[in-house]
């Protein structure tokens, strides 16, 4: 896993809470408090961690720095699927992620696959008997910005 990934302000989603306190003592491995190091130019404003989050025994709103292994595309995944389970199986998946729009976005890499999600989606074609060769189109190192 690549863990030399470049952070740069337009993949820090917009409603991801960054944190600004750098007298905290879990900064230097706060995903909150690094994405506070990079903001857009221009940008005035947007989702902040206040300072009544931090507590005696730690902080509510840490998020550990966290680099994933993301999946997208879900060819791979069906090429040996028999038709009767194809649709049922897409079902459940779209169902899943949220509906179709939300099932096309992970499919064409517009979102990507937590290894939660993947763990939920192979696991569902176990369940349907799949064992074989079970993995998504392509996969990517990123920043983990998913919600808790």
């Amino acid at each position: 896993m690549n863990t030399n990934i470049p952070l740069t302000p337009d993949v820090i989603p917009p409603s991801f809470a960054r944190c600004f306190q750098s007298d905290c003592p879990m900064a230097d491995t706060c995903m909150r408090f690094l994405a506070g190091k990079y903001i857009q130019e221009g940008q005035v404003r947007g989702e902040a961690v206040f300072p009544t989050a931090r507590q005696e025994d730690g902080c509510k709103m840490y998020r550990p720095t966290r680099i994933i292994r993301a999946a997208y595309g879900f060819k791979a995944l069906f090429a040996e699927v028999k038709k009767k389970d194809d649709t049922p199986l897409r079902g459940l998946i779209k169902a899943y992620l949220g509906g179709n729009t939300m099932y096309y976005r992970y499919h064409h890499g517009e979102r990507l696959l937590t290894p939660e999600q993947q763990e939920w989606i192979v696991s569902l074609f176990r369940r349907h008997g799949y064992t074989e060769g079970l993995h998504f189109d392509a996969y990517r190192d990123v920043y983990d910005f998913s919600p808790i």
